[in-house]
């Protein structure tokens, strides 16, 4: 299939497992899937034309996602992955493989098989339902933020209580401040926040919270955030031991 970026697409119009299945914000399908290493992936729908995407879908949620699509009676359009993962496999492929759905990603992806790519701000729709990205640089340098009403799935750029790490192939710190400090503060309190992994037991919170009580976005400085992502905060984190297979299998 030829590549497009998403202007060109807008004119052309079982360990895996359902934690969330929230419909407060009524108009559209919304479903967070998990497995017990942590990873969140989500299905997002518009009822009334059946168009579904499938957001962040880590290799153990194919099952179970495409189980929920079936469920609803919807119709993979998109596959989106908010960027290269380097800790697990992404399932992107293989769901692409099993239905008509296009996989999106970020222009700067490395990644191949890609359909649409995207810039920050653009849109996509599923019937009525409109999606927007945001470039949310840090953790990884194609990562993007995922913007629907009332929610964003902000992946690995925030997480509750923290942030995604910097210290990875393709991290920048001072990238992270800026998503951080200026993209997401930008951002209304009361829009929820959905991660792209659990370390805290939570499904959801919100950027008001996050704003108040996560240390990651209440450094003084700019430098003092960049020095501890940079020299402290690596000694905390545990080692990605299939951080190289991770890599070259998401990359091809």
């Amino acid at each position: 299939m030829t590549e497009k970026t998403a202007h060109e697409e807008r004119r052309t119009a079982d360990e895996g497992a359902v934690a969330d299945a929230r419909n407060e914000h009524a108009g559209y399908v919304f479903e967070q899937f998990r497995v017990p290493r942590g990873c969140l992936g989500y299905l997002v729908a518009d009822p009334e034309t059946g168009l579904a995407a499938l957001v962040d879908p880590e290799i153990e949620m194919v099952e179970p996602m495409l189980d929920a699509v079936f469920r609803h009676g919807m119709k993979p359009a998109y596959v989106i992955d908010t960027h290269t993962h380097a800790d697990h496999l992404s399932g992107a492929a293989e769901l692409k493989k099993r239905t008509v759905a296009k996989v999106v990603m970020h222009e700067k992806a490395p990644a191949g098989g890609v359909d649409v790519r995207l810039e920050d701000g653009d849109r996509l729709h599923l019937g009525g339902l409109p999606i927007k990205f945001l470039h949310t640089p840090g953790h990884a340098k194609d990562l993007v933020s995922v913007l629907l009403p009332g929610r964003i799935l902000t992946a690995d750029g925030l997480l509750i209580g923290s942030c995604g790490r910097t210290d990875l192939p393709n991290g920048n710190s001072t990238r992270q401040y800026h998503t951080l400090y200026h993209t997401y503060r930008s951002l209304p309190d009361g829009l929820e926040v959905w991660p792209g992994h659990d370390y805290e037991g939570r499904a959801h919170s919100t950027l008001g919270e996050e704003k108040k009580g996560n240390p990651k976005m209440n450094f003084a400085t700019e430098e003092e955030f960049v020095r501890f992502m940079d020299l402290e905060n690596p000694g905390k984190l545990e080692p990605v031991h299939q951080l190289a297979d991770a890599l070259k299998a998401n990359m091809k």
